[in-house]
């Protein structure tokens, strides 16, 4: 969702009377000329002389109000509207360096078939999820590792084939051995198993929010922005998924930033190094004790049931029942799939009739759809500073 303003800049020239068309700005012109005291015998539209006008004068200025001045000096003067170029010289003016993609990097816990074997697990093997929106993901294994005798799993690191936060899914996601591993039975990735996250190159709009953070953080006082501006420099940390719980009135000067990922969960990793940069290298305010975490989740037992047109296959039945399992999912930020699906978040209302209707609009082959929270048909799952998570989901068609 873009949170930046827009702006007609043309409709506020025309308001504060700068003509934008042809025929405004050739009125003006034969206005001033009279004004002027010069008085045409022949002031028809027809007349060669506001033919030369139009084709001298009018059409070039035109350009200039409309194109050069409306439509691209305006707009990239302002933080928010302004296009890539623009935004990556400001940064430059406020010393904000822009995000690059990042690789996600994590461990994958391989299962051995003999715990008394072994086993050598081989540079660039591979492990990936089921199609999720129509795209498999896939992790390699970034050196031979040896999963010694006696040890029946262990853990090898290993780095996503492409950058991006999409890589960066909860446990159990990447599951599958697409090519076999001899003396290998299986492999996932666990519970807070990334080491480093995974990003994607920062959009315009998120490069924008740093940016507008940048000037309330400019101060010599260790506000909330300063701290906001510290933790979203980080790959794959935006700055409005940063909230803040003020703990003062604990232990004085304290306070706990709680952090959002768009797809998964905070790894333990990434607060760690937020923890050593803010705390023990320095950078924090004078007293100040402020503590990184991952946001608390509130898991939710969701229940969906799926009324679809009549006379599909089976096979029909259950491709349509799996695509509505995966929206659900990437509502619930499991995935980065199906953009078109309204995310969950901390200190809002999450409206499943909205949920329902994305749905609808995606998939003609669903007729309705009934959603079940926690035992309860609702409407909507209403968030304190907590993210909504799924502790069950269940999707089944209605017999």
């Amino acid at each position: 969702m873009n949170q930046r303003p827009d702006a007609d800049f043309e409709q506020i020239l025309n308001e504060a009377g700068i003509p934008t068309s042809a025929e405004a700005l050739a009125e003006k012109l034969q206005t001033e000329v009279v004004d002027a005291g010069c008085h045409l015998s022949n002031d028809s539209q027809m007349s060669p002389f506001w033919s030369w006008v139009r084709a001298a004068v009018v059409t070039p200025a035109v350009w200039l109000v409309r194109g050069l001045l409306a439509g691209f000096v305006l707009p990239n003067m302002f933080v928010a509207t302004a296009a890539r170029w623009a935004l990556e010289l400001k940064a430059w003016e406020l010393n904000v360096s822009v995000k690059e993609a990042e690789k996600t990097q994590g461990n994958i816990t391989f299962t051995k078939a003999n715990a008394d074997d072994a086993v050598t697990i081989v540079q660039g093997a591979i492990i990936q999820t089921l199609p999720i929106d129509g795209v498999i993901y896939q992790v390699q294994v970034l050196s031979d590792t040896v999963v010694d005798a006696g040890q029946l799993t262990g853990e090898v690191l290993t780095q996503a084939v492409e950058a991006g936060s999409a890589y960066n899914l909860p446990a159990g996601y990447f599951n599958i051995i697409p090519v076999e591993l001899p003396g290998i039975i299986a492999a996932v990735n666990e519970a807070d198993w990334i080491t480093r996250l995974g990003a994607n190159a920062e959009t315009d709009e998120a490069l924008a929010l740093r940016l507008q953070n940048a000037f309330t953080s400019a101060g010599s006082w260790h506000i909330d922005d300063a701290y906001r501006s510290i933790i979203a420099s980080v790959a794959g940390i935006r700055s409005d998924h940063v909230f803040f719980l003020n703990t003062g009135d604990i232990t004085p000067g304290s306070a706990i930033a709680y952090i959002l990922m768009e797809v998964g969960e905070t790894p333990q990793a990434t607060l760690d190094e937020l923890n050593q940069h803010i705390m023990n290298d320095g950078h924090h305010g004078h007293g100040d004790i402020m503590i990184c975490e991952a946001i608390p989740d509130k898991y939710h037992e969701v229940t969906a049931t799926v009324v679809l047109v009549e006379n599909l296959t089976e096979q029909e039945t259950i491709i349509q029942l799996t695509e509505v399992e995966q929206r659900i999912r990437a509502a619930f930020r499991e995935t980065e799939g199906f953009t078109d699906m309204t995310r969950t978040l901390p200190l809002s209302r999450f409206s499943l009739s909205q949920m329902g209707r994305e749905i609808h609009n995606a998939m003609a082959p669903v007729t309705s759809i009934l959603f079940i929270v926690d035992g309860e048909v609702q409407q909507d799952i209403i968030s304190a500073l907590e993210q909504p998570r799924l502790s069950t989901l269940s999707v089944s068609e209605e017999m």
